[in-house]
């Protein structure tokens, strides 16, 4: 039993060394919260989201608002999110879904353009204010998950 313990402790070593190595974490962390803005600028992230889907509706993307007591909305990739804002004073957030790149790579020239006039909060503030980056897990989970079939990727030239 202690034999069978310790082989399965060193598959499992072995395999999230192998992912690291395959999938190097950022340099840098993910910003993925920023300070809060004026109504009228978030009318405005969403209207730029809203005419990426619109625009994209034949790829598989489509636009999803949060509930209405919230201050968000998404943008799907054939049903799956891809992309997530939501509005949460005194923070706005701003999420790429793991595995987009595979999935929805066309959705990172909006995520720029939905950035690039924010502040964002520096990797302690964000910490500090409870904002979450993906986990080691979540990493491993999705390198175990492979590739994203073609059917369900979107804004893909083949």
């Amino acid at each position: 039993m202690k034999v069978r313990h310790g082989v399965m402790w060193a598959l499992f070593l072995a395999l999230v060394v192998a992912v690291q190595i395959h999938s190097p974490e950022p340099v840098e962390p993910e910003v993925l919260a920023y300070r809060d803005v004026p109504d009228e600028t978030f009318w405005m992230l969403r209207r730029h989201a809203l005419r990426f889907a619109e625009a994209r509706a034949r790829e598989g993307f489509a636009f999803l608002e949060g509930p209405p007591a919230s201050a968000s909305f998404q943008i799907l990739c054939k049903g799956v999110p891809v992309l997530h804002v939501q509005r949460q004073p005194p923070l706005l957030e701003i999420r790429v879904a793991l595995g987009t790149e595979q999935r929805a790579p066309a959705i990172y020239p909006l995520q720029a353009t939905l950035q690039w006039s924010l502040v964002p909060l520096t990797y302690l503030e964000q910490v500090l204010s409870g904002v979450q980056e993906p986990t080691l897990q979540d990493r491993l989970l999705l390198a175990l998950a492979g590739d994203v079939p073609e059917d369900e990727r979107c804004g893909v030239r083949k």
